[in-house]
């Protein structure tokens, strides 16, 4: 398992957690930038459908200029978080997984970004549903 071809990273709690502001201002750009994208992008799909006018030509432009510019950032900050080891699992919430050992069995150490601190884990299958609270097991 590795991410962009690259071997995958196993983090500590302690690393995963020295980590966090690091992680927390990429993903704090990525959700601000996605936010505005998403209705720059509807937009600039329905003057697609519609852009016979010739205003609608010059704001379909500057749109695209701005989805593109945006799309281009958003995209930098989830390379920033791969080179750096985490997976980045939701715009919704801000989900990040950081790859960590349990016992004998690999795991991700999940966090969101309104939390303060990492505190659950859930199974490489188990996704957000499959979330539970720290305990002994985690390296």
């Amino acid at each position: 398992m590795s991410t962009l071809g690259q071997e995958l990273r196993l983090f500590t709690l302690e690393e995963a957690q020295s980590m966090l502001p690091l992680v927390k201002s990429i993903v704090r750009g990525i959700l601000e930038d996605y936010a505005i994208l998403q209705p720059k992008a509807a937009e600039l799909r329905e003057l697609e459908r519609d852009a016979t006018a010739p205003e609608a030509r010059a704001r379909r432009k500057t749109l695209f200029q701005e989805v593109e510019e945006l799309t281009a950032r958003v995209n930098e900050a989830l390379a920033e978080l791969d080179t750096l080891g985490v997976e980045f699992k939701g715009y919704e919430q801000g989900l990040v997984d950081f790859p960590a050992r349990r016992y004998d069995e690999i795991v991700y150490l999940c966090w969101k970004y309104d939390e303060e601190r990492i505190g659950c884990w859930h199974s490489l299958e188990g996704g957000f549903t499959g979330r539970r609270p720290l305990d002994e097991g985690i390296e």
